[in-house]
């Protein structure tokens, strides 16, 4: 009929087809759809997590160098490309709102519900299971009524933010999140180590079990007989922590 398709329609089309053709994470997605302006390095770390990491990491940049931003931009890149659906991410008490708030003002992501949210709390225990994206304090998702449930729930991808909080693995947070089912996991933290060496390797075992071997064998190979707190084969340590951690 020698008619052009509608503006919009074409772009749309061409969107699609320049979607088509971007393979892995080499491109990301995302920087066209939010509306904060990340720095270099935040892109390059997000782009360690989805290409090198494989969705599953522990970020430890120093505190305001923007870890929460890094997240986002990897949470953005999985909604974008329709690998995540099911997503928990758990904060400190005082953050829920926060994220929510930012996931909503810079990266466009409003469907976010708190767990103190009235229509959440409305719903009781089904609530943790209609929601597909929810934010919760670790201290509310822990207890012994939420526990079970929320472990009995697939999540394509969980968050947990102040991760240094589960460093200790006799703890109940440990125990809580280690259990829950995750395809991909990230840990933020700017002190992933506070009193002794173990406590890294605790988080990293939640985020890839085997990494460092079994708990004997890591002090064995890592920690300065005496002193927990001092690592030896720093050369070989560090190479192994680069498969599972960013720090900038």
């Amino acid at each position: 009929r020698r008619q052009f398709a509608p503006e919009a329609a074409y772009r749309l089309r061409l969107a699609a087809e320049h979607l088509s053709l971007i393979q892995g994470f080499e491109e990301l997605l995302s920087l066209e759809a939010i509306t904060v302006e990340p720095f270099p390095h935040q892109i390059k770390t997000a782009q360690t997590v989805l290409r090198r990491l494989r969705g599953r990491g522990l970020l430890c940049d120093e505190v305001g160098l923007g870890k929460t931003i890094e997240a986002c931009l990897v949470l953005k890149e999985y909604l974008l490309r329709g690998l995540v659906k099911k997503v928990l991410i758990l904060t400190p008490p005082g953050l829920t709102e926060q994220w929510q708030e930012e996931l909503s003002s810079k990266f466009r992501i409003d469907n976010f519900i708190r767990h103190d949210d009235p229509v959440f709390r409305a719903q009781g225990e089904a609530a943790w299971r209609t929601h597909d994206r929810v934010i919760a304090s670790l201290a509310t998702a822990r207890l012994a009524t939420n526990r079970p449930i929320i472990q009995e729930i697939p999540y394509d991808l969980v968050i947990v933010d102040e991760a240094h909080h589960i460093k200790n693995r006799n703890s109940v947070s440990w125990q809580f999140v280690n259990n829950l089912q995750k395809k991909y996991i990230l840990f933020l933290t700017a002190t992933p180590v506070q009193n002794k060496l173990d406590e890294l390797y605790n988080l990293i075992t939640v985020l890839k079990p085997g990494q460092l071997k079994t708990e004997k064998e890591f002090r064995k190979a890592f920690v300065v007989r005496g002193d927990p707190r001092s690592p030896k084969n720093r050369g070989m340590l560090r190479e192994l922590l680069a498969d599972v951690m960013v720090r900038n």
